[in-house]
């Protein structure tokens, strides 16, 4: 994909933007393409130079999120030792992400659209995702180094890792930010979801 210029940058995030605002004001349903354009204050035909549909806007929040991921990953992990600090580093960035930028309003509107989209080609579940390819290569890691076990392969704990992290997201939503996402979030994936990884596999007598 061809990288924007600024002014075409700014168009899109103003839709984004507006998009998102509208969505959480109106509900996903009820918010038209006319609406978000008349809001952004942009032609109706800009709309379609960057998206399709209106779910096209919430497929690009999740890879703006991937390239958080993507780009926190590239400057910090290399600081940490061990595979087991590199992912609690990450879940703790992730989280902060969550919370402090996108927003619990917002994580409800993007967890609701990928809820309700028919098929099971969802982006919040894709394997390419960033989020997907770093929990697994530093799991992988893990496992070279000895620290996590290794009768399960790095892909599939990546799969599971990922899911309970879904999880507290999911909780996060329901309960309208109720608990702090970050310190819930880092002592139920280290203290809970990491002993799996370290454990070997059970061994009934």
């Amino acid at each position: 994909m061809a990288k924007l210029g600024p002014t075409a940058l700014r168009t899109k995030n103003a839709i984004m933007e507006s998009a998102l605002k509208l969505f959480e004001q109106r509900g996903f349903d009820s918010v038209t393409i006319e609406d978000i354009t008349t809001d952004a204050q942009v032609a109706k035909g800009s709309f379609y130079t960057y998206f399709s549909t209106k779910s096209d806007i919430i497929v690009d929040e999740f890879w703006k999120i991937d390239e958080y991921y993507h780009q926190y990953a590239q400057k910090n992990l290399g600081r940490y030792k061990s595979a087991e600090e590199k992912l609690l580093a990450f879940t703790r960035a992730q989280m902060r992400y969550v919370r402090d930028v996108i927003g619990n309003a917002n994580l409800k509107i993007l967890y609701a659209n990928q809820t309700i989209q028919p098929g099971r080609d969802k982006i919040i579940t894709k394997q390419e995702r960033q989020w997907v390819r770093i929990v697994a290569a530093i799991i992988a890691e893990g496992q070279e180094a000895g620290e996590f076990r290794a009768d399960l392969e790095a892909k599939r704990m990546a799969l599971l890792f990922n899911r309970s992290a879904r999880a507290v997201f999911l909780d996060w939503c329901i309960l309208d930010a109720e608990f702090d996402l970050v310190k819930e979030g880092l002592f139920f994936m280290g203290q809970w979801i990491m002993c799996a990884l370290r454990r070997g596999p059970r061994t009934d007598s």
